[in-house]
């Protein structure tokens, strides 16, 4: 299996996050990076701000090794992603649009990326100032939809 989620949260998101999920791995390790369950991995990646401006980070899973062979705890692994992934849908938004810049930034509707609840209260704070973007190199700039 092979999947990741991405999603923009805060600090207090990602709180929140770490509290729902200790119970669900056996170790959570390099720095909260690492959520292991058995011999699989998970990888987070947190979102990063950097003043007005906040990243999307991501949860990513792979339970096969580089010569295919999966890992002895995979339908383990499987079942605690989709609990997280379950909860992430529970309690984030996913109702975002991007800015097409290839359609005269007209807003375009993305149901891949979810919104944390302290991020969300932290975009609607400031819509104009703060900005939630794919990456530092990227033209993605998303808005919150309806």
């Amino acid at each position: 299996m092979q999947s990741e989620l991405q999603f923009f949260m805060t600090e207090t998101d990602q709180s929140d996050f770490f509290a729902f999920v200790r119970d669900l791995v056996d170790d959570i390790s390099d720095n909260q990076r690492i959520l292991q369950i058995g011999d699989c991995v998970m990888e987070f990646t947190p979102s990063q701000r950097e003043n007005d401006i906040l990243y999307t980070g991501k949860l990513s899973i792979n339970t096969m090794d580089k010569t295919g062979a999966a890992c002895d705890n995979e339908e383990r692994a499987k079942n605690v992603f989709r609990k997280i992934k379950k909860w992430i849908k529970k309690h984030y938004w996913s109702r975002l649009a991007y800015l097409n810049k290839h359609k005269k930034n007209k807003l375009t509707p993305s149901r891949a990326y979810w919104l944390g609840p302290d991020a969300k209260k932290w975009k609607d704070e400031n819509p104009d100032q703060h900005i939630l973007k794919l990456s530092t190199t990227s033209w993605m700039v998303f808005e919150i939809g309806i």
